[in-house]
């Protein structure tokens, strides 16, 4: 089987690899043009096909479908930065629209199941009484990232039903591990506890909102998520990847403060609040559930452990 994911190199790209890799199948992945990847994928990357390709641009997407001729396509490129999205608005609406839009375009030429990755920000301000939330929760996003992601939802709702393509929609709620970026809560909080231990920080940890309660999964089961979901999912459907627990961030903060090897202040920083924070996030994965037999298997606690220890190998 030929599997064919856009953003190979990024935190759930490179996971998903890995998995598609365990399940026999031949791996290829679009990379931007001019972001080498980090030399921590070249075991992976070795066993992957690069394919340099800006979604954004028209024909790029339907170039490396006609090289690749996939049996699956994972769309996972793009700008995914909640927090930095009111500040890059138009570069986030531009790149995730227009990444979709040509893709989309490309594979009503040559069809081929594809999964698009939305995110549970679409949701924006939900009611706690109305959570967890299910599928059938109205859209109303709050920030440009969810915007955009929405958006891409209508994009990828208009081809299943108009143009009758095989599309299948995951709406994934927080999720977490190691290979993540900058500009999450979970990597920012393992960066900081990481150049501490190293010595290159002084012993305070900067938080934001920490009474915000997010609903976290493990990145490695939230891509077999994405795989049940493009395998046994049906086209057109939208489904929630989610743990169904809730945590504060401080909870977090807690668990790497008990992870780490040296004691550490932590001080609130009004530059990390977002101007709209959302205080609960939680999701009912019940579909997915009932359609795919999946349900997440890493606890929070070694999430984070393997997140610091990527992290103090990074710093």
């Amino acid at each position: 089987m030929r599997v064919l994911i856009t953003g190979v190199t990024g935190f759930a790209g490179s996971h998903l690899a890995e998995l598609a890799l365990v399940e026999g199948a031949e791996v290829h992945g679009t990379v931007l043009p001019g972001s080498p990847p980090s030399a921590d994928l070249a075991p992976l990357l070795a066993r992957t096909r690069l394919h340099p390709c800006d979604l954004t641009e028209p024909g790029a997407a339907a170039r490396v479908l006609g090289e690749v001729r996939p049996e699956r396509v994972f769309h996972l490129a793009g700008l995914s930065v909640v927090g930095s999205s009111w500040a890059n608005r138009a570069e986030v609406l531009r790149v995730n629209l227009e990444a979709a839009f040509h893709l989309l375009e490309a594979l009503r030429e040559l069809p081929a199941p594809c999964l698009l990755v939305s995110s549970a920000e679409v949701y924006g301000l939900v009611d706690e009484a109305a959570q967890p939330i299910p599928e059938t929760a109205p859209l109303r996003p709050v920030s440009p990232y969810a915007l955009s992601k929405a958006c891409q939802e209508l994009y990828a709702t208009y081809y299943a039903l108009a143009e009758r393509l095989p599309i299948v929609t995951v709406r994934a709620f927080n999720h977490i591990g190691p290979r993540q970026g900058p500009g999450f809560v979970s990597a920012d909080i393992a960066r900081q506890v990481a150049a501490v231990e190293a010595g290159q920080a002084p012993p305070v940890l900067a938080v934001g909102n920490t009474a915000a309660r997010r609903d976290f999964t493990d990145v490695r089961d939230m891509v077999r998520a994405y795989w049940l979901a493009l395998e046994k999912g049906l086209p057109g459907e939208v489904y929630n990847a989610a743990s169904g627990t809730a945590v504060t961030i401080r909870e977090v903060v807690e668990i790497f403060l008990s992870l780490a090897r040296v004691p550490i202040e932590v001080r609130e920083d009004p530059a990390r609040f977002r101007p709209v924070d959302l205080p609960l996030l939680l999701g009912d994965a019940g579909k997915l559930r009932a359609a795919t037999g999946w349900a997440p298997a890493i606890p929070l606690r070694t999430s984070l452990a393997d997140t610091l220890a990527d992290w103090c190998r990074r710093v």
